[in-house]
């Protein structure tokens, strides 16, 4: 079957794509729901007091039509609370079921959020409240641009570059896209590593939300095999 342009580049190039683990969501206080459509798993990252999709990630083996779609699907879901989702991408068969399996699966999984908040010692219970949140966004909105890269590179050097270097590897922050995304280029052994996309990318951004803000994230830079050409997400 051939895949339109618009939805070929979009497969080139997802967003997306990636996973969320439990313990992730577990440290943050936040639900998350897993859901699974014959090759395509999408994950989502809830807030549990207001209901709003924090994050979104999706894994597949099926091909670029079913890679577009779940991207376009994980970017609609972004800022929407659960109950705004049931009629995203009707449209499309091979997604349209997955909305509604989030929406049934997070009653469950919203108490398992709680739980792990009843765990939480008190300063860090603070940090997964929205007031906490509140605050943390305001101190991290008033930061310049040269201030939260300084302390993007502080965290870097203390607690991941040397275990990247241990393996040979090596990354350099590009730049903060969209307030929040921190991009990275990989160096050495980590430029060619199958962990780069996967457990490598986990631990760094773990650490940024740990030690600078809960709601970092990070993206590596795309080069594509066949042209060289370097995407920046």
């Amino acid at each position: 079957m051939e895949v339109p342009e618009n939805l070929a580049q979009i497969a080139r190039f997802p967003k997306r794509r990636g996973a969320i683990f439990q313990m992730e969501a577990d440290n943050r206080g936040f639900a998350l729901v897993d859901v699974k459509c014959g090759t395509l798993k999408i994950y989502v990252l809830i807030d549990p007091d207001t209901d709003q999709i924090l994050d979104t990630k999706f894994f597949t083996y099926g091909g670029p039509l079913l890679t577009a779609l779940a991207d376009i699907l994980c970017e609609g879901l972004l800022g929407k609370k659960i109950d705004e989702i049931q009629n995203l991408l009707q449209d499309f068969q091979t997604v349209a079921s997955l909305p509604a399996m989030i929406a049934e699966t997070y009653p469950e999984k919203k108490n398992v959020a709680f739980a792990a908040r009843a765990a939480m010692g008190s300063e860090k219970l603070k940090a997964c409240t929205a007031e906490g949140r509140t605050e943390a966004d305001a101190q991290w909105e008033a930061l310049s641009e040269s201030q939260k890269l300084e302390k993007i590179e502080e965290c870097l050097n203390e607690y991941v570059r040397a275990m990247l270097a241990g393996d040979g590897g090596g990354l350099e922050v590009l730049g903060i896209k969209d307030g929040n995304t921190v991009v990275i280029r990989y160096h050495g052994a980590c430029a060619g590593c199958g962990a780069a996309s996967g457990g490598t990318l986990y631990y760094i951004g773990d650490q940024l939300q740990q030690h600078v803000y809960y709601g970092l994230m990070v993206e590596p830079e795309i080069q594509t095999l066949n042209t060289g050409e370097v995407y920046v997400p």
